[in-house]
């Protein structure tokens, strides 16, 4: 019944549809929050092979300490003042043994180091090594 009170004239005008002015204002908006999600994205990206390069460090470290757990005691690899180094791709797995004679222990302190952006990056291991099991 409210149509009946709406002019010819008047209906000319009533469009529905969307104004230049309201679309500019919804792509601007759409194209903030598209850059922040690309500028998430790009530190996601970063922030993945940040971890990646740490869990292959991680992984080539405990391996080398794995290896050193099962040699006997008096092993060459576990001479006492000696640096040992092994160099994998861009991970550098070192490390040196010091011995206690008298409580009958070696104590393995390995370290790994790699490059990233730049940057070099170093983790640590220490193990003690009992000669009596």
């Amino acid at each position: 019944m409210a149509d009946n009170n709406i002019k010819e004239s008047d209906k000319k005008f009533n469009n529905k549809g969307f104004s230049l002015i309201e679309v500019m204002i919804a792509l601007a908006i759409f194209s903030i929050g598209i850059l922040g999600v690309a500028s998430m994205q790009i530190l996601s990206v970063n922030y993945n092979s940040h971890a990646r390069r740490l869990t292959e460090a991680t992984t080539r470290g405990v391996e080398t300490l794995e290896t050193l757990m099962i040699l006997p005691y008096d092993s060459d690899d576990l001479d006492s003042g000696s640096n040992y180094e092994i160099t994998d791709g861009t991970y550098t797995v070192s490390w040196d043994v010091t011995a206690d004679p008298v409580l009958a222990y070696k104590t393995i302190n390995m370290t790994v180091t790699w490059s990233e952006r730049g940057a070099a990056k170093i983790l640590r291991f220490n193990y003690i090594k009992s000669q009596v099991i």
